[in-house]
């Protein structure tokens, strides 16, 4: 179910905040922001399982998730955080599992959603490629260690 008008206006700080929306104007958030959905997940539940293929992004608006590979936990995500990003790119498995560790409500933004979207806002699509390589640095060094 999509958003309404007050909780729009109510995601909006989180959405200015997120890496990969860090250009965009108001309106350009109140459009991605329009596009998603609010879904609240059980403590427990599993959001994202690793080997699915992956079609939605996930803005946490409150409550915590794990990531986690088998028995490892990767991150640990609040608020504001968010996962889920290379299913915008591509319908691959996931990498991981993520699971509430609390109840959690997530914006979610399909990819077909996000697409439209980049068509028309480019530049939406340099910040996502900075963002997963930095998520790509971080994984490596927990993987090293």
């Amino acid at each position: 179910m999509n958003l309404s008008p007050s909780e729009i206006k109510a995601v909006l700080p989180l959405l200015e905040n997120v890496s990969l929306f860090g250009t965009l104007n108001e309106k350009q958030l109140k459009s991605i922001a329009g596009a998603s959905s609010k879904r609240t997940f059980s403590t427990d539940e599993v959001i994202a399982r690793q080997g699915e293929a992956g079609i939605c992004f996930y803005l946490i608006l409150e409550g915590r998730v794990e990531v986690r590979r088998g028995s490892k936990v990767l991150s640990k995500l609040g608020r504001g955080q968010f996962f889920g990003e290379m299913a915008l790119f591509d319908k691959e498995p996931r990498s991981a599992d993520v699971a509430a560790v609390e109840e959690t409500t997530c914006l979610i933004l399909t990819s077909w959603n996000f697409k439209s979207f980049v068509k028309v806002h480019p530049e939406v699509a340099f910040n996502l490629i900075k963002e997963l390589v930095r998520r790509l640095r971080e994984t490596d060094r927990t993987l090293s260690e």
